[in-house]
């Protein structure tokens, strides 16, 4: 995705901002801030709120490949069935999540470190909106039914959820970061909705479905790659979009996968493309 925006698009090098796990294009890198920690992703993330070089208006892209997961939703927070419970897809509600690198670690205050819920990027995303404008395109190369399978697969993009006390430590970790944002609006609320007006997702697949990765060759090394990503790039540099084109169009045009189904979602998705004027 970086090449294409450097070598198609022209974007300066100096305009985009990188956390990369170690086992990527060959990084070797010690630098604890560059790698896409909980905690970095996050500050990166908000950084885009007043950032001075991104003007009100400009197009905003911020692309994740790597794991997602989700948590199904309950009034019991201990519930005994939880495993059972996972596996259940009949009337459930879940909270999606990211999963940053150092999950499951213990933090400098001695707490685990949780997933990144929808919730709060949701709410990061809408306030990156109220400085600088609703051209925001969010793409996920993951998946998020951590449910479909309790044993990761190569080429799955997705992995189990942390255990049930994470969901909690996940939502007031969020709850406690965001509460001074204006014009919060708690992610904890019962009737919590999503701000889809700020941005567009372009997801790699359907909420029940896998993503799929597979092994590429990048820069003299043998690297996992989302398959969704290899094919949303072929198909923006293959001319078969139009000048008028849209987000919606740009899904439309993917070649068909058997074993995923890209989407897009954003009251956005009808309009053109980020790259158009």
């Amino acid at each position: 995705m970086e090449q294409y925006l450097v070598d198609d698009l022209l974007v300066p090098k100096e305009r985009i901002q990188r956390l990369l796990g170690p086992a990527c294009c060959g990084d070797t890198s010690t630098d604890v801030s560059s790698v896409p920690s909980r905690a970095n992703i996050i500050s990166l993330l908000r950084s885009l709120i007043t950032n001075p070089n991104i003007k009100y208006g400009d197009p905003i892209i911020i692309f994740f490949s790597g794991h997602g997961s989700r948590y199904p939703l309950s009034d019991d927070d201990d519930d005994p069935d939880f495993d059972e419970e996972l596996n259940d897809e009949r009337s459930q509600k879940f909270v999606e999540a990211l999963c940053p690198v150092d999950r499951n670690t213990i933090d400098s205050s001695g707490a685990f470190i949780p997933d990144i819920t929808d919730r709060e990027l949701n709410t990061i995303l809408a306030q990156i909106a109220r400085t600088k404008g609703n051209r925001i395109t969010f793409i996920l190369d993951c998946c998020r039914a951590g449910s479909v399978t309790r044993t990761l697969s190569p080429g799955v993009r997705t992995i189990p959820p942390l255990e049930r006390a994470s969901l909690k430590d996940m939502l007031l970790a969020a709850e406690e970061a965001l509460r001074d944002l204006p014009g919060y609006r708690s992610i904890i609320a019962e009737d919590w909705v999503p701000d889809m007006d700020s941005h567009v997702i372009l997801a790699a697949c359907l909420g029940n479905e896998i993503a799929r990765g597979r092994r590429i060759r990048k820069m003299g090394v043998d690297v996992w790659g989302g398959v969704f990503t290899n094919l949303l790039v072929k198909t923006l540099r293959s001319g078969v979009l139009g000048g008028e084109a849209t987000y919606a169009d740009l899904i439309n045009a993917l070649p068909p996968l058997h074993f995923q189904t890209p989407n897009v979602a954003g009251r956005h998705k009808d309009t053109r493309l980020w790259y158009q004027v």
